[in-house]
């Protein structure tokens, strides 16, 4: 009997016909504590994108490009279908979760984990609100209690020389938008939203320097609500709440928000960004008569236009950081790796890192890939699950870190022995994508569905695309992933994409992912400024951050446009005297 069956038996109990699940937090988060990856438990796919939608004759994994060839080999073996997202002949979740709902079949969710947006989106209200089917179904077929929630509840606040600005003028900036909007409350179940307005950090998610946490802004106060282990000292907590306290924040347990909902006036108005909040927490508002507004009152612009201290800060986390990655693929050069695992290149490298004074994590799970395993964008290599460093191929290794002053991710492919023409012809394109996007100008106004052309069109003139975007916001000693920026040429899920901002980070990472053969990324940071003004208006460019030389081995320069060739021999030069 597989976990799914159990599942199903659960469902028939409440009179379910479909059940969604995915790994989320109550903040729908990226990445989430352990505790929360119900999806990858029930299905055995570990990407950190995807649904499962269990049925009572089908189950279905949905999840994007990134995740296809992963998701294949995970779901080897069992029941579940693979439904492959923004592709030809499949359905999107949407259309298969509303062929249910518009029939009349009962459609549950956990109403903690799904989104506002997310369920009226799929036309369905949320009827399951702790995970009833999952737990239960969890507990017969293991014969044992899913773990309890035990998160990290350390909790540090930032210095000015860090941060550049203090919580009390960030809610400032809230509260005149609250006014502006004529809107009472402003609520925040994203974490890093969260931990940039408090100007606090935390730990409980791995690599990501954030705590469990809602915040609630009024036109006259701040609230934060703060998740609590039940064998933390109260004297630990009580030294948080004092020195917020100062900035003008009040300080409550995590777990008194819902009734802090609940307590609220009827009639009023209310900002959230209906895609971060759970459905949960709206839909007590509903019953609450409330005008709810999709907004964030501008929290998470301006969180990724990064002021003149955090720039500074990033310019030597990033100096920093870019050193460590340069040692280690002279490391690489200089012995035979040929004897070694990609987890042990891997393992070398994180120590590396982490070496460092003022590195004090991750910012992810190294990607350390060999050949074949380079062609999954995500790919996870493990002590006993992993691969040999295959000679005469290439190795992608995609990492970062958390330092103080930054949030660091950088992806370089480099040659194992004697590479082919084609792996040549190959990582030349991309290089050629990654350098045209860096050099761009650009007018105000651009979004990131403007400029992805420049990095994606060596790629689109021989056929081949990367099923994912070109680039990603980064956050400032918090997510890997920010937004709302990003470089791609299909519009985001939830509306308009954001224009691009002095101050914004974006990724520029092109790649050629060839299944059953090897995978080539390169990806460098890049950071938004002013370039002129003229008479036709505000122009930008890019500040590069990363500085790790291409591979020469791979780089054939007669397929080079000179403007190519000269973008090249300046990053390459700069390589040499910036780190």
């Amino acid at each position: 009997m597989e976990f799914i069956d159990c599942i199903r038996d659960e469902m028939k109990t409440k009179g379910y016909d479909l059940f969604l699940l995915k790994d989320c937090d109550p903040h729908l988060s990226e990445y989430v504590n352990d505790y929360y990856k119900f999806r990858s438990v029930a299905s055995n796919f570990k990407g950190s994108n995807g649904l499962l939608a269990v049925g009572l004759e089908e189950a279905c994994l949905f999840t994007d490009g990134r995740y296809f060839i992963q998701a294949e080999k995970e779901l080897s073996g069992g029941s579940i279908k693979l439904m492959k997202l923004s592709t030809p002949g499949y359905p999107t979740i949407r259309e298969y979760v509303r062929g249910f709902a518009d029939k009349g079949k009962t459609v549950a969710c956990p109403s903690d984990i799904f989104s506002y947006k997310e369920c009226l989106n799929y036309g369905i209200n949320a009827l399951d609100d702790k995970n009833y089917v999952f737990l239960n179904a969890y507990k017969k077929y293991f014969n044992k209690d899913y773990p309890d929630l035990k998160a990290d509840d350390t909790v540090s606040i930032l210095s000015d020389d860090l941060t550049g600005e203090s919580c009390e003028s960030k809610v400032l900036k809230v509260q005149k938008t609250l006014s502006d909007t004529d809107a009472d409350f402003y609520l925040s179940a994203v974490l890093d939203s969260n931990m940039w307005i408090c100007n606090i950090r935390g730990k409980a998610i791995r690599y990501n320097p954030v705590a469990l946490s809602y915040v609630m802004i009024t036109k006259d106060e701040a609230f934060l609500f703060l998740f609590k282990n039940s064998d933390t000292s109260d004297d630990v907590f009580d030294e948080i709440k004092n020195e917020l306290k100062k900035q003008g924040i009040s300080v409550a347990l995590y777990e008194e928000f819902e009734s802090v909902l609940r307590g609220l006036p009827d009639n009023k108005k209310a900002c959230f960004l209906f895609d971060k909040m759970p459905v949960k927490y709206a839909n007590i508002l509903n019953e609450k008569n409330y005008d709810l507004i999709n907004s964030d009152c501008k929290v998470s612009m301006m969180k990724s236009i990064k002021n003149e201290t955090e720039i500074n800060n990033l310019r030597e986390a990033y100096r920093k950081d870019n050193k460590v990655v340069k040692d280690f693929i002279e490391w690489i050069g200089n012995n035979d790796v040929t004897s070694l695992k990609e987890y042990d290149l891997m393992v070398k490298l994180d120590e590396m890192r982490l070496s460092e004074e003022d590195c004090y994590d991750l910012s992810f799970d190294t990607i350390s890939a060999s050949g074949p395993n380079a062609a999954m964008m995500h790919y996870e290599s493990y002590k006993d699950d992993c691969s040999a460093i295959l000679d005469n191929s290439l190795y992608l290794v995609d990492s970062g870190g958390q330092w103080k002053g930054g949030t660091t991710d950088i992806t370089r492919t480099v040659a194992i022995g004697i590479p082919t023409y084609e792996m040549k012809h190959d990582y030349t394109r991309v290089a050629r994508g990654m350098l045209a996007l860096m050099n761009a100008v650009f007018i105000e106004g651009c979004t990131g569905i403007n400029l992805d052309i420049l990095a994606r069109e060596p790629m689109w003139e021989e056929g081949d695309d990367y099923k994912c975007g070109t680039g990603h916001g980064v956050g400032y000693m918090l997510s890997v992933h920010e937004g709302p920026q990003a470089i791609r040429w299909i519009q985001g899920a939830y509306g308009r994409d954001a224009v691009l901002k002095p101050g914004m980070l974006v990724s520029d990472e092109p790649g050629i992912y060839k299944e059953g053969r090897y995978g080539i990324r390169i990806e460098n940071i890049l950071l938004v400024k002013e370039k002129y003004e003229t008479a036709d208006g505000k122009f930008f460019c890019f500040e590069c951050l990363t500085y790790v030389p291409l591979d020469e081995k791979l780089l054939l320069r007669d397929e080079m446009t000179g403007r190519e060739v000269k973008w090249l021999d300046d990053y390459q030069d700069k390589c040499k005297t910036l780190v």
